[in-house]
């Protein structure tokens, strides 16, 4: 997950985390931890944050599947 990003674009929406969580449908603690890698977010949860934050299908995919991208980029560099 790009935090980074993912961060810039809560402090562009100027939409407390606390409402961003309500928003989503979770809790800030939840938010929080699932921010930080230690759970996963479900895809009900990602729609809702791309919708809130107003994310195209590229910034989501950035933000939400950059390690997959890259593995798959990796593996098909080293197979070719």
């Amino acid at each position: 997950m790009n935090l980074k990003y993912l961060n810039d674009r809560i402090a562009i929406s100027r939409i407390p985390i606390v409402a961003l969580a309500e928003l989503v449908g979770i809790s800030r603690q939840s938010l929080y931890l699932k921010m930080k890698g230690e759970r996963e977010f479900k895809t009900s949860e990602v729609t809702k944050l791309c919708e809130v934050l107003r994310l195209t299908d590229e910034e989501r995919n950035l933000v939400f599947f950059a390690d997959e991208v890259d593995k798959m980029v990796n593996t098909s560099v080293t197979s070719a």
